[in-house]
């Protein structure tokens, strides 16, 4: 009977324990990038650094929300890229465009280089970091 008891009891640990794990993957998985398949394209803009698309939430229903990339994307040398800061303080000409292939929005600009006065096309693939949390864009 103790045989059975501490079987139980394991299984019922393994059982919870199985269902916490899926419940955090399954919430960081939903989040991961890719805000460009549940935001309304035809709605989504930038205006200056400024991100803004009206997104799905969970409950069906959805809501206009706005993410200022200055605080995640960076201008390395006249090309944009993540994990630093203030890319529109040394880009112009900032804009959105829509890879052919994949359908991904990519972030244009022509960014400043270290030879004084040059500026050069870059770009950078915004659903990479940029996710739709409940109808909120945020970076991750």
């Amino acid at each position: 009977m103790k045989t059975i008891q501490l079987l139980l009891k394991v299984t019922l640990a393994f059982v919870v324990a199985f269902a916490v794990s899926l419940n955090f993957v399954v919430d960081k998985a939903m989040a991961t990038g890719q805000f460009s398949l549940t935001c309304d394209k035809d709605n989504i803009a930038i205006d200056g650094s400024t991100l803004s698309a009206n997104c799905q939430k969970s409950n069906g229903g959805s809501q206009e929300t706005s993410l200022n990339l200055n605080q995640y994307i960076a201008n390395h040398d006249g090309t944009l890229a993540w994990g630093d800061s203030d890319f529109s303080k040394t880009c112009k000409n900032i804009g959105l465009a829509q890879l052919l292939g994949s359908k991904q929005l990519i972030l244009v600009a022509d960014c400043k280089t270290p030879a004084e006065n040059t500026y050069t096309p870059t770009e950078i693939e915004l659903d990479a970091h940029i996710a739709n949390v409940n109808g909120t864009l945020k970076y991750e």
